[in-house]
């Protein structure tokens, strides 16, 4: 592939692993790959050595956040490009401090990323086909499935499922959109912990059909435990490889029971642990699932649960506060929950988070569609977004750029009254849900509570309470914040720089439409809300500031803090860098 094929890459020749590697390296400067390159270059290239290799970097105008970035590296005097393996391999091991270990994982994740991004880019045509269906729009899990499919973009770890190989991937992953069915454990009722709204039934009562009920309870009838013991769902993954390994002295002692009943049917949702019954989908149920994706294990802790409720308490209280931000947005309601609890009762205690179910309702309107924002961003094949073309497909009087200043306009508006209130939620592509009514956006779903980040001094001027989280440990804890800058970057971060940054390069890749006019119009979105929205003046001020006038703003990094993490837990590593400003920088 040479150099200006590769500027503008088609579908077929296109590696997104090697293209999103090649621009984090870059950004987050590691190694100086980026200060090194600029350094040495000349015009749109440079040559470098890093460690004993010495290759050449080609470049190109960066049209989201201005100066320039990598569109392709070579080895020196071959023409021979780095694959993303050699690429990662030659970058790391210039950096002498690196442990081998966190080398060795890093080198790992990053290979089965790319091996299973082969297996579900296999899905792209079929995924493109059932979108140009009729009634596709209707179809809330193809739309998961479609955000699975790509998964986070600009990650080029996104695709890594640690231990799970093809097998597991393809019955349990969204992308496939296969269904499985639940398995299913007796917990002794002292051994759990309800969420304070709890209804009378447990999680069998929310999602059992009456059938499926009566096989239920006549198994737990005849084992006799039904005074004793809640039925608690698992997913079949996690009850085969993880149940024996934490909760083994429980499982001798009978004070957890695997049982024999299997089901309902499920299917993954684009978040990998929550699932859907297909014939209800406007419950999803959230399971604790020790797989490791994005550098996090997808488990459930009783402290996210807890914290879950605080942040979902808040939102509800702003929404009832200010019409505009109910008026744009609505709440999944995710308080009924049950988990594990050591006899101690420590919400922190570690196994709380490897068994519990959380059941999700969505409050869905009738004649509404939704999809996960990230489905937006996505086009199996050449042209737009498969997820706009179905909802431009039943607007036929709607443009383009119709639906893209409408989305601009819901999520901009919603995120700057939610800076101007002192909180912002994590508004990334899966947790957000778009609702489409007439072909265009007209409304957002929040899902996901327990990440409500806020600063108290600015609520309290809001007549808002500061939610009660528990925080396990306040030096590294990001979700009560000092200054409003701090809040402002949870924003600039996952909503502009992630989630709307992927819908404009996806468009603009199609040809439909160019960067500097969906920066353009984004920018007159933001614009017009910090210009209108109530807030104090010096709120506005440094609000204006920050997303408007400075050369420079927050990026989330993702690779730095993986590699000065040793050891993966339920958080995402996380550490925020600086880079040009999209809505600042003009051509």
């Amino acid at each position: 592939m040479n150099y200006v094929a590769s500027i503008h890459p088609g579908k077929e020749d296109r590696d997104r692993v090697l293209d999103d590697l090649l621009d984090l390296l870059w950004t987050e400067d590691i190694a100086g790959l980026q200060t090194r390159t600029l350094c040495a270059g000349q015009d749109d290239r440079a040559t470098i050595t890093l460690g004993k290799t010495e290759v050449v970097i080609y470049l190109e105008a960066d049209r989201w956040r201005g100066g320039s970035r990598p569109v392709r590296i070579e080895y020196a005097g071959t023409g021979k490009g780095l694959d993303p393996s050699e690429l990662l391999w030659v970058v790391l091991n210039t950096l002498p401090e690196l442990d081998l270990q966190v080398l060795d994982r890093t080198m790992r994740q990053l290979n089965e990323s790319a091996r299973n991004e082969e297996l579900v880019r296999a899905l792209g045509a079929l995924l493109a086909n059932t979108a140009r269906q009729e009634g596709a729009l209707e179809n809330a899990l193809l739309w998961e499935r479609m955000a699975a499919w790509q998964d986070r973009p600009f990650h080029p770890l996104s695709h890594s499922r640690g231990t799970w190989e093809t097998a597991e991937i393809e019955q349990y992953g969204a992308e496939f959109g296969r269904f499985f069915p639940l398995r299913w454990c007796a917990v002794e009722r002292t051994s759990i912990l309800a969420s304070p709204h709890a209804k009378k039934g447990g999680p069998a009562a929310k999602i059992l059909n009456d059938v499926q009920s009566d096989v239920l309870q006549q198994e737990v009838k005849r084992r006799g435990i039904g005074a004793t013991h809640q039925a608690i769902p698992l997913h079949p993954w996690q009850a085969d490889h993880v149940l024996v390994r934490e909760y083994s002295e429980e499982l001798a002692g009978g004070q957890i029971i695997m049982l024999d009943f299997r089901g309902p049917l499920v299917a993954a949702t684009s978040s990998l642990r929550t699932v859907v019954v297909p014939s209800n989908p406007a419950r999803h149920i959230k399971l604790p699932l020790d797989v490791e994706t994005l550098g996090v294990r997808r488990l459930l802790s009783a402290q996210s649960l807890h914290n879950g409720l605080k942040g979902a308490d808040l939102l509800s209280a702003a929404l009832a506060r200010r019409p505009d931000l109910s008026r744009v947005a609505r709440l999944a309601d995710e308080t009924q929950f049950w988990t594990f609890s050591e006899p101690s009762g420590d919400i922190l205690a570690p196994r709380t988070a490897f068994l519990g179910c959380v059941i999700r309702d969505l409050p869905l309107n009738d004649g509404a569609n939704v999809m996960p924002l990230a489905a937006l961003a996505v086009a199996p094949a050449d042209g737009i977004p498969s997820a706009m073309a179905a909802a431009l497909k039943a607007n036929p009087g709607s443009t383009i750029e119709d639906f893209l200043t409408t989305l601009f306009d819901l999520l901009a508006g919603f995120a700057v009254e939610a800076f101007a209130c002192g909180f912002i939620p994590e508004m990334h592509g899966q947790n957000v849900l778009v609702e489409i009514s007439g072909g265009l956006p007209t409304g957002i779903i929040l899902r996901d509570h327990d990440t409500v980040r806020c600063v108290p001094a600015v609520l309290t001027d809001n007549g808002l309470k500061t939610p009660e989280y528990i925080i396990k440990d306040p030096r590294r804890a990001t979700m009560l914040l000092s200054q409003p800058e701090d809040l402002f970057a949870y924003g600039q971060t996952l909503l502009f720089d992630v989630a709307l940054r992927a819908i404009c390069v996806e468009l603009d890749r199609a040809g439909a439409i160019g960067l500097s006019t969906s920066r353009r119009l984004l920018r007159s979105s933001v614009e017009h809300h910090v210009g209108q929205i109530d807030m104090p003046s010096k709120l506005r001020a440094r609000l204006k500031s920050a997303l408007l006038e400075q050369p420079e703003w927050p990026f989330k990094q993702i690779l730095t803090p993986l590699l000065q993490t040793a050891e993966l837990g339920l958080g995402m590593p996380s550490r925020l860098g600086l880079a040009g400003n999209p809505l600042r920088y003009s051509e």
